[in-house]
């Protein structure tokens, strides 16, 4: 019997098939009955992609009571009174499934407003915004989607509308402006700004199947085409010429003297600095061009002390999920670390769960739960008893109102698979940090092989720079307490970053540098996912890295080496690493990806993976010492 947490739900008249086509020739799959086929996660990434509502979700759902605050100021306005909550369409469906669709958002703040129009609407609120005070003073900020008062010191609320072409409202958002100017710092008292995103945001629907997504679906059925693909992808490589590497170090020494102008505070030196920097970098250009461009906009952040706003409000944007669905197949296809790091982990948890009839995994930092469909299929092929699987998936909260969003989906969806494979499943989604998560709330049973994997996630996790009792320590006694069986940590391996800025900036250069490399010589420049992960993920990594402090700082990488001496201290002795599986990872490097540029290493016990010389991922499993 499958138990949840949550009522699992499918669209109506759909079912989950996913079975994956086996390659006999496949030459980095085990042969014993713990195989792990690996084009599992694949499947998944392409059934996420097919479900009909995967864009269609508001991101933050308002309650009644917010949304009356919202509506009634606009009543008093219009001198009307305001209806009760339960004559509003809202109340007709508060027993039923939220319908995240931008229509059915919008339909509920239409119903709310009778057979007011738009026009009406927005005349009403023109008359009424007369007695608001300092509106005058309003500016609207198009390119950043929300409003703004220059130099205002009393605290106002706002009316954002958004409307189509057609003159159809779109969206009404009410906001807060407090106290603004250009130079303020970068402290805890950016914190407003972070309540003030709790806006209701929604994204266009995306139809259930288009021509996009079969280009991204239909070309992972078998995995014997990544070879096919890596080869095309590598045949576009993008070289540099000359005239690129005498640029290259242009920029790289405008950017050292730009990073002591924003130390020194000199703003005008700093200013002119950026202005030649952008001038010699492109969105469009060289590893070396696209990553100064960032770089440009991350030291006037800085020099502006505007970093942990922006930082905030661009964690509060939401994409898409198929957008990091396809990403997420993209890195798969042309970059061997996930799928090592997933076939390593994986069938490590199935040598150590053996003929098991309990296993329960608890996963700090699960995400989108792309590294267990494949576990999932690998027990349903095990011979005799069925192994009940309980996934526990640890994640951070998500900002606004819906901060379990995350996991609970995850969760829904890694059910849906087991029910599939016929696999008895039980899944827990905690949304917490990783420090506040109690021994309690892991529901540990002894009676089960306990599991706890965690995939590069470990440096967002505050070290002794936030606290002498540093979260991180935390957390790693935490797993101390429950006694797992086995914890394996995937992390990325590289040095700490500093803490004072012109050491911070230092490091960043070559490991920036290295990264925008590396997708240079594997994506061609055009392909859309290519761009996201450069302009949405680098970028956000590297405004944090150089523009924000304190709290908001959470980029804190560690090498293997310093993990090794942590975890040591906190009472877990290692495990050397299978022999075997490490050959295994090494066949999939020679086999489908390139082996002169991609590598994979052994030092401490450590699986490494690096790229071209320089490591970037570790791999290890500990246990608690015996007491």
């Amino acid at each position: 019997m499958r138990k949840s947490s949550y009522q699992q739900t499918l669209p109506k008249g759909k079912t989950l098939d996913i079975n994956p086509k086996k390659d006999p020739d496949n030459k980095f799959i085990s042969n014993g009955s713990s195989d792990i086929t690996l084009d599992a996660t694949l499947s998944y990434l392409s059934q996420i992609l097919l479900e009909e509502d995967i864009d269609e979700k508001d991101l933050l759902y308002t309650k009644q009571s917010a949304l009356h605050a919202m509506e009634k100021p606009f009543y008093d306005i219009l001198g009307q009174k305001y209806p009760p909550l339960e004559d509003t369409q809202l109340s007709n469906h508060k027993k039923s499934a939220p319908i995240s669709t931008d229509h059915h958002f919008f339909n509920q703040l239409g119903s709310t407003f009778g057979t007011l129009s738009a026009s009406e609407f927005n005349k009403g609120v023109a008359e009424g915004i007369k007695f608001l005070p300092r509106l005058d003073k309003l500016i609207l900020d198009l390119e950043a989607s929300k409003l703004s008062l220059p130099m205002v010191h009393e605290e106002e609320d706002l009316v954002k509308l958004n409307a189509d072409e057609n003159g159809h409202t779109k969206s009404i958002s009410l906001m807060e402006c407090g106290s603004k100017c250009k130079k303020k710092s970068n402290g805890d008292s950016d914190i407003l700004e972070g309540r003030n995103r709790k806006i209701s945001m929604s994204y266009p629907e995306e139809p259930p199947r288009n021509a996009m997504f079969d280009e991204v679906l239909l070309n992972h059925d078998n995995y014997t085409e990544v070879t096919n693909i890596w080869k095309n992808i590598q045949s576009k490589a993008n070289i540099c010429s000359e005239k690129d590497q005498g640029e290259i170090a242009e920029i790289e020494t405008l950017l050292i003297k730009c990073s002591l102008a924003v130390s020194a505070n000199d703003c005008h030196l700093a200013e002119c600095l950026i202005n030649q920097i952008r001038e010699l970098s492109s969105l469009d250009g060289n590893a070396t061009q696209r990553m100064a461009s960032f770089f440009a906009d991350a030291l006037e952040a800085r020099l502006n002390g505007t970093g942990s706003e922006i930082w905030r409000k661009i964690v509060a944007k939401r994409f898409p999920t198929s957008e990091h669905l396809k990403v997420a197949q993209l890195y798969m296809t042309v970059c061997p670390f996930p799928r090592t790091s997933m076939y390593y982990a994986n069938q490590t948890i199935l040598n150590v769960a053996g003929k098991a009839s309990k296993l329960h995994i608890i996963d700090l930092g699960i995400g989108f739960g792309f590294q267990w469909p494949s576990l999932i299929q690998a027990l349903s092929n095990k011979n005799g008893k069925s192994t009940k699987l309980r996934i526990t998936g640890v994640d951070f909260p998500r900002p606004g109102f819906r901060p379990t969003e995350l996991v609970q989906e995850t969760g829904r969806r890694l059910e849906a698979y087991a029910e599939s494979f016929n696999v008895p499943f039980e899944y827990q989604g905690i949304a917490s940090n990783w420090e506040s998560v109690s021994v309690d709330d892991l529901k540990v049973d002894k009676t089960e092989v306990l599991i706890v994997n965690t995939m590069y996630r470990f440096r967002e996790v505050g070290d002794e720079s936030v606290g002498l009792d540093s979260p991180r320590n935390q957390v790693l006694n935490l797993i101390q307490r429950i006694r797992p069986h086995i914890f394996i940590q995937g992390i990325l391996s590289i040095r700490s970053f500093s803490p004072f800025f012109i050491s911070r900036f230092r490091q960043a250069v070559p490991l920036y540098s290295a990264l925008f490399e590396i997708i240079d010589s594997l994506i061609p420049r055009e392909n859309k996912q290519r761009q996201y992960i450069e302009r949405e993920l680098f970028a956000r990594d590297i405004l944090n890295v150089l523009a924000c402090e304190g709290s908001d700082w959470t980029m804190r990488p560690e090498t293997y080496k310093q993990w090794h001496q942590r975890n040591v201290r906190a009472g877990f002795d290692q495990i050397p690493l299978d022999p075997v599986l490490l050959k295994e990872c090494k066949e999939i490097i020679k086999t489908v990806y390139d082996n002169d540029i991609f590598f994979i290493d052994e030092d401490r016990n450590w699986l490494l993976q690096g790229w071209n010389g320089r490591i970037f991922y570790g791999i290890s499993t500990w246990k608690p010492k015996l007491a």
